[in-house]
Formats: structure tokens, C-alpha cells, sequence
């Protein structure tokens, strides 16, 4: 589905569901398919740009390595033979050796996830190079710039496309289509509140029209739209931390979390969204004990 001059939207089907999991096909002289989504639906991806007619693919690049944005990228790389991984410098490694990204998504989701999420191999090291902050890529007519956005993760950028679009990563809180809820994603083990605050007012200094999300979609914005999102961050956060203070753990956090995001919403999270919810419970739980 087209959703910019030069971006079209794939839905992965992650885990069952439709519009949960989102990439980006970027279609310039060149290609890009900007994130891959899980190993497990390698297959629907790559079905997907069968479809759209696509037959070479020259870049493939996660915006950060969380496996539901970079664990097909092994399996994408193996099926489209010349394309180029790019990456964050800090995710470079992870692709190359994805034992402990893996060993840390076991930590954290359990095992019964990690098989559902699917199997992560390796990208051959020759094959898998990274893009620094403002750096640019020319895909013929249409240019990809590189914008470092951590918060989220230590090893996230966004990409800037010059159609007045950005395909974000977990930069912007998560908002699924038709529903109320605005979550922003705040997982362990290295978020960085700050970070997140200070990556998301960048965003809104891009001059972006729109935002290509993950999570899932894309949404018109500007300056006010990321000043919105912003306050609804900071409220997020801080229902957590009045939890924290008050001595929850992270049981207590996520339920102090669900119930303002339903009182405000006027609607029960679905299941998808509740597991958003606990796993940005137990991160902001670390950030809290960490920083004190």
C-alpha cells in the first residue's frame, strides 16, 4: 500500500495479527525495505514484494534491532543476494552475531516467545555496514537520511526520506489503528527517558508531513502533533513513576498503566497492547531503579 510519494507500506502479520507490525518499502531507481520484522514472517514479506513486483532489493535496513523490526533481516539477505545491510554502528555487531540480542529477548519474553518470534542466524560481516547520524543515502530520485534517535534503544536511527516522509522505528508512541491508545514504547534493558524525549522533539524539528510507524501505520504530523505526543509520553511516564515511589513493582506499574490508559480510552486494551504495556512496564521499572 502506498503511503508516501516514495514509501509504500508492507504488514507483516506479525504473530497472528494484521496491522500490529509494519516495514517500509522505499521505491527509488533503487530499493530499500526499511525494518523486516520477526524471522517468522519472512515469508509474508517477502511474498509481499513478489507482489509489489520487486525482484531486486538493494538495501535492507532496520532501524534498530529489536527482533520485531530486524529478525527477517538474516532471511531477507539470504533471499535477495545483493542487497546491503545497513545499520546503526552500534547494531552492526548484532546482525553480524545475534547471540546475545537473542540471549537478552529470552530474558525478557521467555522462551515460548522466542520461538514464535522465530529463528535469528547471522548476516555475513562483509555484507552489514553502518550509517552515521545525518548521513545520506541516494537511491536515485529519492534520498534516505539517516537520523540517530536512541531513547528506545541505544542503537535506533530514523530515516528521513526527501518525499516529506520519516520512517521512525519505536521513536514515536505506538498508536494502532483504530484504537485510542498512545503507549510509548519503553522497553528493557536500555531505555533512556531522556533520550526518548529528546529524540521525539527532534522528529518534530524535521519538517516531516508524515510519520511511517511500526506500530503501525502512518500518520500525518507536524510541529504540535509531536508536542501532543510529547505531553502524552511525559503522562505515561509519570503514572509509572508515581507507582514506582509509591513501592510497586513492575506487576504494579503495568496495572497503574492499563488502568489510565482505559479510563482515558473508555475501552479494554487488547492483548497485543497489553503485552506493550508489560514489557514497558518492566523497562521503565529498570530506568526507575537505575537512576533512582
Amino acid at each position: 500500500m502506498r503511503v508516501s510519494e516514495k514509501v509504500y507500506l508492507i504488514d507483516t502479520r506479525a504473530l497472528g495479527f494484521e496491522k500490529i507490525v509494519a516495514c517500509y518499502l522505499v521505491m527509488g531507481r533503487k530499493t530499500a525495505l526499511v525494518d523486516a520484522g520477526y524471522s517468522s514472517t519472512a515469508d509474508v514479506v517477502i511474498n509481499a514484494l513478489k507482489e509489489m513486483g520487486v525482484t531486486r532489493l538493494d538495501y535492507i535496513i532496520p532501524t534498530h534491532v529489536h527482533l520485531d523490526h530486524s529478525g527477517a533481516v538474516w532471511r531477507l539477505a539470504e533471499h535477495f543476494k545483493e542487497a546491503e545491510v545497513i545499520a546503526h554502528q552500534r547494531a552492526v555487531k548484532h546482525l553480524v552475531d545475534p547471540s546475545k540480542l537473542v540471549a537478552s529477548t529470552l530474558e525478557v519474553f521467555g522462551r515460548e516467545a522466542l520461538q514464535v518470534f522465530g529463528e535469528v542466524q547471522p548476516v555475513e560481516e562483509h555484507r552489514v555496514h553502518s550509517a552515521a547520524d545525518g548521513e545520506t543515502l541516494v537511491l536515485g530520485d529519492v534520498e534516505l537520511t539517516f537520523i540517530y534517535t536512541p531513547g528506545h534503544a541505544p542503537h535506533q536511527f530514523t530515516v528521513a526520506v526527501s518525499d516529506g516522509s520519516a520512517i521512525t522505528g519505536d521513536a514515536v508512541p505506538i498508536k494502532y489503528p483504530g484504537k485510542p491508545f498512545i503507549i510509548p514504547s519503553t522497553p528493557p534493558p536500555s531505555f533512556d527517558l531522556n533520550q526518548f524525549i529528546d529524540s521525539l522533539a527532534k522528529l518534530g524539528k524535521l519538517g516531516s508531513t508524515i510519520f511511517h510507524t511500526p506500530h503501525f501505520g502512518s500518520r500525518e504530523t507536524d510541529e504540535s502533533h509531536v508536542d501532543f505526543l510529547l505531553e502524552k509520553t511525559r503522562e505515561f511516564v509519570a503514572v509509572a513513576e508515581k507507582a514506582y515511589r509509591e513501592g510497586a513493582g513492575v506487576g504494579g506499574i503495568y496495572m497503574a498503566l492499563e488502568r489510565k490508559l482505559e479510563t482515558e480510552a473508555g475501552e479494554k486494551l487488547p492483548i497485543y497492547a497489553q503485552n506493550l504495556v508489560k514489557i514497558s512496564s518492566m523497562g521503565l521499572y529498570d530506568y526507575f531503579r537505575k537512576n533512582g
